[in-house]
C-alpha cells in the first residue's frame, strides 16, 4: 500500500464542488425557455422547491458518492448534499500534503466533479454603522424627480408580506442602517427600514467599495420597491472578493447555494461585477498580438486593476449561467447592471503611463468588451439613462451605460426580430468583426444611472418587486425569468411599458460604439420604465393571454 501521507495543519476553510448535472445542459436550456415564454404550455409553471429540481439539476449518484469519498479521503468533516443534489460543501481543519493545488485547491478531482470553489475565513463581518449622513443625490436626480419621470405614484408601496426582494455582494458589501433611515428622511419618507435585514451574519464593513455599493443598492430597491421585506446579502467576506478573481467564486457559491435554499427572492438584483473571463483573455490575446506586451504581462496587470477581470474562466462563467438557470425555473426574477464602461469597458480606460496600459486602451478601443453577469441569457440587464439638460421629459443615454453583443452566449429567440431590425437599419455601428452581431444582445430595458448602473438596476428591480406584489395580490404567480416577456410586450404595445430613449452612444472614450435609436438599441434597450404601461402588461395577465388567443386561431 501506499505510504500514509502526513496531514498538514492550516486555517480553516471550505470547499464547495459543483457536480455535473446528469441532464444535458441543451435539456434544462430548453426547459428554461418553456417557463419564461409568454404563451408556452409551461408559462409560468415554476419549481416549488429546490428539491423538486433535483431529478433535472442533480448529479448520477455514482457521481455523489465518488465525491464524497473523495473529500473524505482528503480530511474533509461535515460533508453535506445540497437538496438539488448539484454541490457537496465540506469544511477542512486538516488536508494530507501533497493533495492540495498552490492555490489551495484539491488535485485530481473525480469525473463527476465539473468545479471546486474553495471559501476562507472573512476578515470581519462588521465595521460598526457611521453616523447617519444621508446619500448625496446628483442636482435634480432626487427619488421623487425619478417616480415622477417614470409617472409611478410616491406614496405607492407593497402590501402582501409574501413579496421578498434581495441585494447581494461580496467582501465589504453591507449596508447601515442609520444611513437608510437618513435617505428616508431626505428622499423617500415611504422606505419602512424595518423591512430591510441582512441573511448572514457577513454586514459589510464601513470604508469598503462594496460597502457603497451595497449601501447604493439597498438605498434604491427599498426606495423603488417601497415596503417589500428586502434581504442584503453577503455570503462571502473575504477580502479576496472584492477586487480580483475571487469575485467570481464567491457568485458561483452564491447563485448556486440560493436556489438551494428553502425560501428564494422574487426578485435579486446583482449590481457588481466586471469583463467577462472572455473577454479578459481577448482582450490579452489581442494585445500579445502586438508584440508589445506578453500575455503573462497582461494577464497580471489586469489582475492588479480594481473590479477589471474578476472571473476565472469561461468554465466558471458557464457554472455561474447553470445556477442562474436554476433560479428562473424557481420563479426568480434576476436583474444586473449593464455595466459603466460602454461597450468597451469594466468601468474606463486603462490609468497610468507605461507600455502595458497603453497597449490595453489601443485593444480596448477595437473591440467590443462585454462584461459578466449582466449579459447572461439567464437574466435582465439593466442600462443607465440621464436627463438632457436636466430636463426628465427627454431621456438620453447615460455616458457610461454599458451594451453591446456577448462573445461567448448566443441569443435568445426573443430577441432575434429586435435585434435584426436594429442591426440592419442602424449606420454608425462599429466594425463588424469588432463585435458578435450573433450573440445575445445587451442591456433589455434602463433607468437613471447617474451613480452608475449600480444604480440603475436595483430600481428596476425594485419597481418589478412592486408588479409581483400587486399579481400575488391577484392571486398570480411571480413573474420569473423577464426576458421573453419584455421582448413581447414592448413589440405589441409600442411606448405603453417603456418610454423610448433614441439619444446615445456606448462608445465612451472610443471613436466608435453602438449608437441608441428608436426601438431596442444596445445603449439602453428598450427604454426607460413606464408604470402604468409595466401594471398592465406584468401585473396582470390579461393582454398576454388575449395574444396567445389570437395567435392559436
Amino acid at each position: 500500500p501506499a505510504p500514509r501521507r502526513e496531514p498538514s495543519r492550516m486555517a480553516s476553510f471550505d470547499l464547495t464542488v459543483h457536480l455535473r448535472s446528469a441532464t444535458p445542459p441543451h435539456e434544462l436550456d430548453s426547459l428554461f425557455w418553456s417557463v419564461s415564454t409568454p404563451g408556452s404550455p409551461r408559462y409560468l409553471d415554476f419549481y416549488k422547491s429546490a428539491e423538486a429540481l433535483a431529478h433535472l439539476f442533480g448529479a448520477a449518484p455514482s457521481s455523489v458518492d465518488a465525491a464524497t469519498q473523495w473529500l473524505s479521503s482528503l480530511n474533509g468533516t461535515q460533508i453535506r448534499l445540497s437538496p438539488m443534489r448539484d454541490r457537496l460543501t465540506a469544511k477542512f481543519f486538516s488536508a494530507p500534503a501533497g493533495c492540495f493545488s498552490s492555490r489551495g485547491l484539491p488535485l485530481r478531482p473525480p469525473a463527476g466533479v465539473h468545479l471546486v470553489t474553495r471559501s476562507d475565513a472573512g476578515a470581519g463581518t462588521s465595521g460598526g454603522d457611521p453616523s447617519p449622513r444621508a446619500r448625496r443625490r446628483s442636482s435634480g436626480y432626487g427619488v421623487g424627480e425619478q417616480k415622477a419621470a417614470y409617472q409611478i405614484p410616491a406614496s405607492l408601496a407593497a402590501t402582501n408580506p409574501a413579496t421578498l426582494q434581495m441585494v447581494w455582494g461580496p467582501g465589504t458589501f453591507g449596508y447601515s442602517p442609520l444611513g437608510l433611515q437618513a435617505f428616508r428622511a431626505t428622499q423617500c419618507p415611504g422606505i419602512n427600514p424595518s423591512k430591510v435585514r441582512f441573511d448572514t451574519d457577513h454586514h459589510g464593513r464601513f470604508g469598503g467599495d462594496n460597502f457603497m455599493e451595497g449601501n447604493l443598492d439597498t438605498h434604491m430597491i427599498s426606495a423603488f420597491g417601497m415596503n417589500v421585506s428586502t434581504l442584503v446579502s453577503n455570503t462571502n467576506a473575504s477580502l479576496s472578493t472584492e477586487e480580483g478573481d475571487g469575485f467570481g467564486v464567491a457568485l458561483l457559491d452564491f447563485v448556486t447555494g440560493l436556489a438551494n435554499r428553502a425560501v428564494v427572492p422574487h426578485v435579486l438584483s446583482l449590481s457588481l461585477g466586471s469583463l467577462s473571463a472572455y473577454s479578459c483573455d481577448l482582450l490579452c490575446a489581442e494585445a500579445a498580438k502586438t508584440r508589445k506586451v506578453s500575455r503573462g504581462e497582461c494577464e497580471a496587470y489586469l489582475q492588479s486593476q480594481r473590479q477589471v477581470c474578476m472571473f476565472k474562466s469561461e468554465a466558471q462563467v458557464a457554472r455561474i449561467n447553470h445556477g442562474l438557470m436554476a433560479l428562473g425555473l424557481r420563479g426568480v426574477s434576476v436583474l444586473g447592471s449593464s455595466g459603466d464602461g460602454g461597450s468597451h469597458w469594466s468601468f474606463g480606460p486603462f490609468r497610468g503611463a507605461g507600455r502595458v496600459p497603453s497597449v490595453l486602451n489601443e485593444v480596448g478601443c477595437a473591440f467590443s468588451f462585454p462584461i459578466f453577469p449582466s449579459p447572461s441569457p439567464y437574466m435582465a440587464s439593466v442600462g443607465g439613462t440621464a436627463w438632457e439638460a436636466g430636463d426628465p421629459r427627454r431621456p438620453v443615454a447615460w455616458e457610461g451605460s454599458g451594451g453591446g453583443f456577448s462573445w461567448q452566449f448566443g441569443r435568445p429567440e426573443h430577441q432575434e426580430a429586435a435585434v435584426a431590425a436594429y442591426l440592419s437599419r442602424t449606420a454608425g455601428l462599429p466594425p463588424a468583426a469588432s463585435f458578435n452581431a450573433s450573440n445575445r444582445a445587451y442591456p433589455d430595458m434602463s433607468a437613471v444611472a447617474v451613480e452608475g448602473t449600480s444604480e440603475s438596476a436595483p430600481t428596476v428591480a425594485g419597481i418589478f418587486s412592486l408588479l409581483i406584489d400587486a399579481r400575488l395580490n391577484a392571486g398570480l404567480p411571480p413573474l420569473g425569468p423577464l426576458g421573453p416577456r419584455i421582448y413581447e410586450v414592448a413589440r405589441a404595445f409600442p411606448g405603453e411599458a417603456f418610454d423610448d430613449v433614441a439619444t446615445g452612444n456606448t462608445k465612451t472614450s472610443c471613436a466608435t460604439g453602438f449608437p441608441a435609436t428608436k426601438g431596442w438599441d444596445p445603449a439602453t434597450g428598450w427604454g426607460r420604465p413606464r408604470w402604468p404601461g409595466l401594471l398592465e402588461h406584468f401585473g396582470s395577465d390579461e393582454s398576454i393571454r388575449r395574444r396567445a388567443a389570437v395567435r392559436s386561431r
